[in-house]
Protein backbone atom coordinates (compact mmCIF):
# COMPACT_ATOMS: atom_id res chain seq x y z
CA UNK A 1 0.00 0.00 0.00
CA UNK A 2 3.04 2.33 0.74
CA UNK A 3 4.29 2.19 -2.37
CA UNK A 4 1.17 2.72 -4.28
CA UNK A 5 0.64 5.59 -2.65
CA UNK A 6 4.02 6.88 -3.38
CA UNK A 7 2.92 5.98 -7.02
CA UNK A 8 0.44 7.62 -7.10
CA UNK A 9 2.41 10.96 -5.93
CA UNK A 10 4.95 10.27 -8.81
CA UNK A 11 3.14 11.72 -12.05
CA UNK A 12 5.39 10.95 -15.38
CA UNK A 13 5.78 14.65 -16.36
CA UNK A 14 8.12 16.97 -18.53
CA UNK A 15 9.47 18.53 -15.08
CA UNK A 16 12.87 18.51 -14.72
CA UNK A 17 13.33 21.25 -11.58
CA UNK A 18 15.86 19.70 -9.63
CA UNK A 19 17.75 20.06 -6.35
CA UNK A 20 21.06 19.22 -6.47
CA UNK A 21 23.12 17.30 -3.21
CA UNK A 22 27.05 18.55 -3.31
CA UNK A 23 28.85 16.74 -0.87
CA UNK A 24 32.09 18.52 0.00
CA UNK A 25 35.65 17.89 2.33
CA UNK A 26 38.28 19.93 1.27
CA UNK A 27 37.78 20.84 -2.34
CA UNK A 28 39.04 24.59 -2.14
CA UNK A 29 40.52 23.98 -5.20
CA UNK A 30 37.11 22.75 -6.90
CA UNK A 31 34.63 24.93 -5.78
CA UNK A 32 34.65 27.80 -8.24
CA UNK A 33 34.75 25.71 -10.95
CA UNK A 34 32.12 23.39 -9.56
CA UNK A 35 29.47 25.96 -9.22
CA UNK A 36 30.82 27.47 -12.73
CA UNK A 37 29.97 24.86 -14.54
CA UNK A 38 26.53 23.91 -12.50
CA UNK A 39 25.30 27.19 -13.21
CA UNK A 40 24.54 25.86 -16.42
CA UNK A 41 21.52 24.46 -15.47
CA UNK A 42 19.98 27.50 -13.45
CA UNK A 43 17.86 27.90 -16.72
CA UNK A 44 16.74 24.67 -16.93
CA UNK A 45 15.79 23.32 -13.90
CA UNK A 46 18.05 24.00 -10.96
CA UNK A 47 16.24 25.69 -8.29
CA UNK A 48 18.46 25.18 -5.56
CA UNK A 49 22.20 23.48 -4.44
CA UNK A 50 22.49 21.98 -0.92
CA UNK A 51 26.19 21.57 -0.39
CA UNK A 52 27.78 19.69 3.00
CA UNK A 53 31.04 20.53 4.13
CA UNK A 54 31.83 17.19 5.69
CA UNK A 55 34.59 18.65 8.36
CA UNK A 56 36.66 20.10 5.83
CA UNK A 57 39.69 21.73 7.02
CA UNK A 58 40.49 23.86 4.23
CA UNK A 59 39.05 26.60 2.65
CA UNK A 60 35.93 24.76 1.32
CA UNK A 61 33.28 26.66 3.45
CA UNK A 62 34.90 30.19 2.75
CA UNK A 63 34.79 29.98 -1.20
CA UNK A 64 31.03 28.52 -0.74
CA UNK A 65 30.10 31.37 1.13
CA UNK A 66 31.45 33.74 -0.92
CA UNK A 67 29.29 32.87 -3.57
CA UNK A 68 25.87 33.52 -1.72
CA UNK A 69 25.80 37.17 -3.45
CA UNK A 70 26.51 36.23 -6.47
CA UNK A 71 24.86 32.78 -7.11
CA UNK A 72 22.12 32.43 -9.46
CA UNK A 73 19.45 29.76 -7.15
CA UNK A 74 19.50 29.92 -3.59
CA UNK A 75 22.88 27.41 -1.94
CA UNK A 76 22.21 26.04 1.39
CA UNK A 77 25.34 25.31 3.66
CA UNK A 78 25.01 22.50 5.75
CA UNK A 79 28.53 22.13 7.43
CA UNK A 80 28.61 18.56 9.80
CA UNK A 81 29.88 19.03 13.21
CA UNK A 82 33.26 17.28 12.22
CA UNK A 83 34.45 14.57 9.28
CA UNK A 84 31.57 12.14 9.35
CA UNK A 85 32.16 10.21 5.81
CA UNK A 86 31.10 10.53 2.51
CA UNK A 87 28.18 8.26 2.51
CA UNK A 88 26.57 10.09 5.54
CA UNK A 89 27.36 13.40 4.06
CA UNK A 90 25.17 11.89 1.24
CA UNK A 91 22.61 11.14 3.43
CA UNK A 92 22.52 14.48 5.17
CA UNK A 93 22.45 15.80 1.98
CA UNK A 94 19.29 14.43 0.73
CA UNK A 95 17.69 14.76 4.01
CA UNK A 96 18.76 18.55 3.77
CA UNK A 97 17.65 18.51 -0.02
CA UNK A 98 14.28 17.04 0.48
CA UNK A 99 13.16 19.96 2.35
CA UNK A 100 14.33 22.56 0.04
CA UNK A 101 13.06 20.73 -2.96
CA UNK A 102 9.45 21.30 -0.72
CA UNK A 103 10.02 24.40 -0.30
CA UNK A 104 11.07 25.60 -4.13
CA UNK A 105 8.74 23.18 -5.64
CA UNK A 106 11.00 20.75 -6.97
CA UNK A 107 10.73 17.05 -8.28
CA UNK A 108 14.04 16.17 -8.33
CA UNK A 109 17.13 15.39 -6.20
CA UNK A 110 20.48 15.48 -8.10
CA UNK A 111 23.24 13.90 -6.60
CA UNK A 112 26.73 14.48 -7.34
CA UNK A 113 30.50 14.50 -5.59
CA UNK A 114 32.12 18.08 -5.90
CA UNK A 115 35.44 16.78 -7.40
CA UNK A 116 34.32 17.34 -10.72
CA UNK A 117 35.04 13.67 -11.15
CA UNK A 118 31.64 13.84 -12.48
CA UNK A 119 30.63 16.65 -15.12
CA UNK A 120 27.76 18.80 -13.81
CA UNK A 121 26.82 19.25 -17.25
CA UNK A 122 26.16 15.61 -17.72
CA UNK A 123 22.44 16.31 -15.80
CA UNK A 124 21.30 16.99 -18.81
CA UNK A 125 22.07 13.81 -20.02
CA UNK A 126 19.78 12.23 -17.05
CA UNK A 127 17.55 13.76 -17.83
CA UNK A 128 16.56 12.85 -21.22
CA UNK A 129 16.05 9.49 -19.76
CA UNK A 130 14.18 10.92 -17.16
CA UNK A 131 10.81 10.48 -18.47
CA UNK A 132 8.60 7.59 -16.97
CA UNK A 133 12.14 6.60 -14.81
CA UNK A 134 12.35 7.39 -10.83
CA UNK A 135 15.74 7.20 -10.34
CA UNK A 136 18.44 7.74 -13.30
CA UNK A 137 21.97 6.70 -12.34
CA UNK A 138 25.22 7.10 -13.82
CA UNK A 139 27.40 4.22 -14.87
CA UNK A 140 31.15 4.80 -15.67
CA UNK A 141 32.28 3.87 -18.71
CA UNK A 142 35.39 4.48 -18.19
CA UNK A 143 37.55 5.66 -15.32
CA UNK A 144 40.79 7.89 -14.82
CA UNK A 145 40.98 7.38 -11.46
CA UNK A 146 44.22 6.10 -9.98
CA UNK A 147 45.44 2.95 -10.46
CA UNK A 148 44.26 1.61 -7.05
CA UNK A 149 40.66 2.72 -7.56
CA UNK A 150 41.19 1.05 -11.28
CA UNK A 151 42.20 -2.29 -10.06
CA UNK A 152 40.01 -2.43 -6.85
CA UNK A 153 36.75 -1.03 -7.65
CA UNK A 154 35.53 -3.04 -10.56
CA UNK A 155 36.39 -6.04 -8.44
CA UNK A 156 34.34 -4.65 -5.34
CA UNK A 157 31.15 -3.93 -7.86
CA UNK A 158 31.46 -7.30 -9.42
CA UNK A 159 31.55 -9.12 -6.06
CA UNK A 160 28.80 -6.95 -4.14
CA UNK A 161 26.45 -6.95 -7.33
CA UNK A 162 27.08 -11.33 -7.67
CA UNK A 163 26.28 -11.26 -3.82
CA UNK A 164 23.49 -8.98 -2.96
CA UNK A 165 19.45 -10.06 -2.57
CA UNK A 166 18.26 -7.47 -5.26
CA UNK A 167 20.36 -5.90 -8.05
CA UNK A 168 23.00 -3.44 -7.86
CA UNK A 169 24.11 -1.67 -11.04
CA UNK A 170 28.30 -2.07 -11.50
CA UNK A 171 30.00 0.73 -11.79
CA UNK A 172 27.47 2.81 -10.49
CA UNK A 173 28.38 5.42 -7.83
CA UNK A 174 26.77 8.90 -6.45
CA UNK A 175 25.94 10.29 -9.38
CA UNK A 176 22.26 9.91 -10.12
CA UNK A 177 19.22 12.12 -10.23
CA UNK A 178 15.96 10.94 -7.68
CA UNK A 179 12.36 12.10 -7.80
CA UNK A 180 11.52 13.35 -4.65
CA UNK A 181 9.63 10.78 -2.91
CA UNK A 182 12.15 7.87 -3.72
CA UNK A 183 14.50 10.28 -2.26
CA UNK A 184 12.36 11.06 0.65
CA UNK A 185 12.53 6.94 0.98
CA UNK A 186 16.23 6.44 1.01
CA UNK A 187 16.83 8.92 3.79
CA UNK A 188 14.13 7.45 5.74
CA UNK A 189 15.65 3.90 5.46
CA UNK A 190 18.95 4.96 5.79
CA UNK A 191 20.93 3.22 8.82
CA UNK A 192 23.91 4.84 10.55
CA UNK A 193 26.97 3.42 8.24
CA UNK A 194 24.61 3.84 4.78
CA UNK A 195 26.27 2.71 1.37
CA UNK A 196 24.00 5.15 -0.85
CA UNK A 197 24.29 3.24 -4.20
CA UNK A 198 23.26 0.24 -2.57
CA UNK A 199 20.71 1.88 -0.55
CA UNK A 200 19.24 3.87 -4.02
CA UNK A 201 19.15 0.09 -5.66
CA UNK A 202 17.58 -1.47 -2.86
CA UNK A 203 14.34 1.27 -2.85
CA UNK A 204 13.78 -0.39 -6.21
CA UNK A 205 11.06 1.65 -8.80
CA UNK A 206 11.84 2.43 -12.00
CA UNK A 207 15.28 2.61 -12.77
CA UNK A 208 17.63 3.27 -15.29
CA UNK A 209 21.98 2.88 -15.98
CA UNK A 210 23.11 5.83 -18.38
CA UNK A 211 26.99 5.35 -19.32
CA UNK A 212 29.09 8.52 -18.81
CA UNK A 213 32.99 8.97 -18.39
CA UNK A 214 34.46 9.23 -15.05
CA UNK A 215 37.01 12.07 -15.20
CA UNK A 216 40.38 12.61 -13.41
CA UNK A 217 39.99 14.99 -10.78
CA UNK A 218 40.36 18.38 -11.58
CA UNK A 219 42.69 19.51 -8.85
CA UNK A 220 43.34 17.69 -5.17
CA UNK A 221 43.83 14.20 -4.11
CA UNK A 222 41.44 11.74 -3.82
CA UNK A 223 39.92 11.13 -0.33
CA UNK A 224 39.39 7.48 -0.72
CA UNK A 225 42.94 5.26 -0.27
CA UNK A 226 42.94 2.16 -0.66
CA UNK A 227 42.04 1.96 3.35
CA UNK A 228 38.94 3.74 2.87
CA UNK A 229 37.57 1.35 -0.35
CA UNK A 230 38.52 -1.78 2.13
CA UNK A 231 36.09 -0.21 4.46
CA UNK A 232 33.46 0.99 2.37
CA UNK A 233 33.43 -2.63 0.19
CA UNK A 234 33.11 -4.37 3.91
CA UNK A 235 30.53 -2.08 4.97
CA UNK A 236 28.50 -2.71 1.44
CA UNK A 237 28.87 -6.55 1.43
CA UNK A 238 27.87 -6.58 5.17
CA UNK A 239 25.26 -5.11 4.44
CA UNK A 240 23.49 -6.11 1.19
CA UNK A 241 25.10 -9.33 0.86
CA UNK A 242 24.72 -13.25 2.42
CA UNK A 243 28.47 -14.14 1.56
CA UNK A 244 29.48 -13.84 5.26
CA UNK A 245 26.80 -16.24 6.61
CA UNK A 246 27.31 -18.88 3.69
CA UNK A 247 31.01 -18.60 3.98
CA UNK A 248 29.83 -19.55 7.87
CA UNK A 249 28.17 -22.73 6.65
CA UNK A 250 30.03 -23.91 3.42
CA UNK A 251 33.30 -23.39 5.39
CA UNK A 252 32.59 -25.06 8.26
CA UNK A 253 30.88 -27.70 6.48
CA UNK A 254 33.97 -28.01 4.36
CA UNK A 255 36.06 -28.48 7.43
CA UNK A 256 34.07 -31.07 8.86
CA UNK A 257 34.18 -33.14 6.11
CA UNK A 258 38.09 -32.44 6.10
CA UNK A 259 38.58 -33.35 9.70
CA UNK A 260 36.15 -36.36 9.50
CA UNK A 261 38.36 -37.85 6.41
CA UNK A 262 41.46 -36.91 7.87
CA UNK A 263 40.69 -38.33 11.30
CA UNK A 264 39.08 -41.53 9.26
CA UNK A 265 42.22 -42.37 7.62
CA UNK A 266 44.80 -41.64 10.32
CA UNK A 267 42.38 -44.57 12.82
CA UNK A 268 42.52 -47.04 9.25
CA UNK A 269 45.96 -46.31 8.97
CA UNK A 270 46.50 -46.61 13.09
CA UNK A 271 44.44 -50.07 12.76
CA UNK A 272 46.61 -51.78 9.39
CA UNK A 273 49.60 -50.15 11.67
CA UNK A 274 51.18 -48.32 8.64
CA UNK A 275 51.63 -45.45 11.19
CA UNK A 276 51.99 -45.04 14.49
CA UNK A 277 51.43 -41.42 15.28
CA UNK A 278 52.41 -39.72 18.42
CA UNK A 279 49.78 -37.06 18.40
CA UNK A 280 51.51 -33.88 19.42
CA UNK A 281 52.48 -32.72 16.27
CA UNK A 282 48.84 -33.49 14.28
CA UNK A 283 47.08 -32.23 17.27
CA UNK A 284 49.31 -28.66 17.56
CA UNK A 285 48.39 -28.28 13.35
CA UNK A 286 44.73 -28.90 13.87
CA UNK A 287 44.14 -26.83 17.01
CA UNK A 288 46.30 -23.75 15.64
CA UNK A 289 43.97 -24.90 12.31
CA UNK A 290 40.78 -24.85 14.16
CA UNK A 291 41.87 -21.51 16.26
CA UNK A 292 42.66 -19.35 12.82
CA UNK A 293 39.01 -20.27 11.57
CA UNK A 294 37.11 -19.61 14.61
CA UNK A 295 39.17 -16.28 15.07
CA UNK A 296 38.08 -14.97 11.36
CA UNK A 297 34.49 -15.91 11.85
CA UNK A 298 34.62 -14.51 15.22
CA UNK A 299 35.80 -11.48 13.47
CA UNK A 300 33.30 -11.39 10.72
CA UNK A 301 30.53 -12.22 13.38
CA UNK A 302 31.75 -9.44 15.62
CA UNK A 303 31.77 -6.61 12.40
CA UNK A 304 27.93 -7.39 12.17
CA UNK A 305 27.18 -7.26 15.76
CA UNK A 306 28.69 -3.73 16.00
CA UNK A 307 26.10 -3.00 12.85
CA UNK A 308 23.53 -3.90 14.82
CA UNK A 309 25.06 -1.76 17.85
CA UNK A 310 25.01 1.10 16.07
CA UNK A 311 21.74 0.63 14.20
CA UNK A 312 19.91 0.32 18.06
CA UNK A 313 21.63 3.25 19.30
CA UNK A 314 20.61 6.68 19.86
CA UNK A 315 23.61 7.77 18.22
CA UNK A 316 22.95 9.70 14.98
CA UNK A 317 24.94 8.92 11.87
CA UNK A 318 25.64 13.02 11.26
CA UNK A 319 25.42 16.12 13.38
CA UNK A 320 25.00 19.34 11.72
CA UNK A 321 26.53 22.11 12.92
CA UNK A 322 25.26 25.01 10.80
CA UNK A 323 23.07 25.15 8.17
CA UNK A 324 23.01 28.50 6.47
CA UNK A 325 20.38 29.18 3.06
CA UNK A 326 21.57 32.20 0.27
CA UNK A 327 19.34 34.38 -1.53
CA UNK A 328 19.65 34.23 -5.34
CA UNK A 329 21.65 36.89 -6.91
CA UNK A 330 18.65 39.00 -8.49
CA UNK A 331 19.31 39.72 -12.51
CA UNK A 332 19.19 43.05 -13.31
CA UNK A 333 16.36 44.04 -15.49
CA UNK A 334 15.61 46.80 -17.94
CA UNK A 335 12.63 48.97 -17.92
Amino acid sequence: MGRCCLENKMERTQDNSFVVVVPMYNEEDNVDEFFRRLAVHSEAGLLGVVVVDDGSRDQTVTHIKRLFATYPVPIRLVRLSRNFGHQQSVIAGCSAACHMAQELGAEWIGVIDGDLQDRPEDFALLFDHAHSHDVVHAVRAQRHDGWIMRTFAPIFYNLLSRSSNFPIPRNSGTFSIIRLPVARTIVESADSEPYFPGLRAWAGFRQKGVALDRQARASGVSKVALRGLIRLSLRAIMLYSEIPLKMFFVLGLFLMLIMGLAGAVVVFLRLIKVIDPSGFTTLFIVQIASLGVNLFFMGVLAFMINRVKHNSSRQRAWLVMEETTSTPAKSDSST
